[in-house]
């Protein structure tokens, strides 16, 4: 929005209403007029204007027990807005963001032929070269962004990839499980020193629309300053932007699906 758009008038009745709505999203369940209420700050008379207009346009949906979600139209017009997004120009403010915050250097990684690769990434002020490339090609097992696209692509994407490079390792493919399991039981990824010595990772998934990860957000640091614990102020942060990230793109954050390491 340019400041010309933030001080022109607008209609206030339909910002209202958006407000509302975002309510309704961000609540990630069906709700009743009582409960949107409180969420909205609102009387149930005021918001039921509002809620039988959105049910006719098909915005929301009423079920029988009387409780609203969103509709089939909102749904639509979020899944076209998500096709148009680049998922680069998507990341890029938050890797700048988990940067500065952390002062750390935070990269993009997508699947390409061959494994994961980084498509962007921003350096921390830090006198110290990682060694991240656009187009630098990293570890499946060995890497905190690998592990994360082991642990959510289907089989058929990974399975070649990763049996190869355990075959050349120590890792046994009932480790390598395990791993991946712990990596959805706590969703993010870790390495230390795994393959620079001293350097270590963190990283955790992006979705799309469908609940597929769609990319991998990582943040490395060197490894008596990159604190890598699940409470840690990195790992939170992490996690966060990658629900927001997610969210833009149009995935249903809670729904995502299980594989198995083939």
């Amino acid at each position: 929005m340019t400041n010309e758009e933030s001080k022109s008038k607008g209609i206030q009745s339909i910002e209202v209403g958006v407000d509302i709505l975002k309510k309704i999203a961000e609540a990630d369940k069906p709700l009743t007029i009582t409960e949107i209420a409180i969420l909205c700050d609102t009387s149930k008379s005021k918001l039921h204007r509002y809620l039988t207009s959105f049910i006719r346009t098909g915005i929301l949906e009423k079920s029988e027990d009387a409780k609203y979600t969103l509709g089939s139209e909102l749904i639509m017009l979020g899944l076209r807005a998500s096709q148009k997004l680049n998922i680069t120009d998507v990341v890029a403010p938050y890797l700048i963001e988990l940067k500065d915050t952390l002062n750390e250097t935070a990269a993009l990684a997508i699947w390409g032929e061959g494994g994961p690769f980084f498509i962007s990434w921003e350096e921390s002020n830090k006198p110290i070269n990682i060694g991240i490339k656009v187009g630098s090609r990293v570890s499946v097992i060995q890497s905190a962004s690998g592990r994360v696209f082991a642990t959510y692509l289907p089989n058929h994407l990974t399975a070649e990839q990763i049996n190869r490079e355990l075959n050349k390792c120590s890792i046994s493919v009932d480790q390598f499980q395990e791993n991946l399991n712990t990596i959805r039981e706590k969703e993010y990824s870790y390495v230390i020193s795994n393959i620079i010595p001293g350097i270590s990772a963190i990283a955790a998934p992006i979705f799309d629309h469908s609940s597929q990860v769609i990319a991998v957000l990582t943040v490395v640091g060197l490894e008596n300053s990159l604190d890598v614990s699940e409470n840690s102020e990195a790992v939170k942060l992490l996690k966060e932007k990658t629900t927001e990230i997610s969210r833009l793109l149009g995935a249903p954050i809670g729904t995502l699906q299980r594989k198995d390491l083939a």
